[in-house]
């Protein structure tokens, strides 16, 4: 019985490992949009077992990262300008009202949660790595620990499972900015660190109103800012990647 219940744990473990890794891939761009993910290949790549692989795809299908093919195959989703627009326009309402009550809720230990994240944040440029891909992946990290920071004291725990989601099928194409600029020069932004230090600044002062205007403008311009600091030629394109 226990070495059952110890398969099991190991089991559900690989299977979450292996989650981990192609979402990895697949929000930094490592993995492109529309490109077959081989079983076999994955294997290979992460030393992972076949069955805790295709497990893991799977869970990547419900969070929108991972689409099922005829054949039971599976392949990076796609990305366009209206995706990210219908990701942008479900995030905004739950993410405002996730922060209003966060604010209401937060205490002291909460507003010291959300000054580290900001601080970490606005400083990533000076320590981030030169090396696009890793500068990406630390950002992504960065940058959601402090959304979800803000949003840390709702006390609703489908809002925080629903926003990571959305927060995992937006970032994939922020790296479509950082893969045309020198990450350092996009991430030290002014006008980028300034937002979210008002957000920070003005939910630790218990302004909601104000803190949830920032946070809209924020949302807002997000897909044109990617739509614009790309170029036609990237992989933004939605033709299926060969593989």
């Amino acid at each position: 019985m226990i070495a059952a219940d110890q398969d099991s744990t190991e089991g559900a473990t690989q299977v979450a490992q292996a989650a981990a890794l192609i979402a990895r891939n697949i929000r930094s761009g490592q993995y492109k949009p529309g490109e077959k993910l081989k079983i076999r290949t994955l294997v290979e790549e992460t030393k992972l077992g076949a069955t805790p692989l295709r497990e893991g795809l799977s869970r990547l299908i419900h969070r929108g990262l991972v689409r099922a093919t005829d054949g039971r195959g599976f392949r990076v989703a796609e990305v366009s300008r209206e995706d990210l627009e219908d990701i942008m326009r479900t995030r905004l309402p739950l993410e405002m009202d996730a922060l209003a009550l966060s604010i209401r809720n937060g205490n002291s230990k909460w507003q010291a949660v959300v000054v580290g994240a900001l601080h970490r944040l606005v400083t990533y440029a000076s320590w981030a790595p030169d090396e696009p891909y890793e500068a990406a992946l630390g950002f992504d990290e960065v940058h959601k620990a402090f959304h979800l920071a803000l949003i840390s004291a709702c006390e609703s725990p489908r809002m925080l499972e629903f926003l990571d989601i959305l927060y995992d099928q937006g970032f994939r194409y922020r790296h479509l900015m950082l893969s045309k600029v020198r990450p350092k020069t996009l991430l030290a932004d002014p006008h980028r660190n300034a937002e979210h230090e008002a957000m920070a600044r003005h939910a630790i002062n218990g302004d909601i109103a104000l803190a949830q205007e920032v946070l809209r403008n924020h949302l807002e311009t997000f897909a044109p800012d990617v739509f614009r600091e790309t170029s036609s030629e990237t992989r933004l394109q939605t033709t299926a990647v060969n593989g």
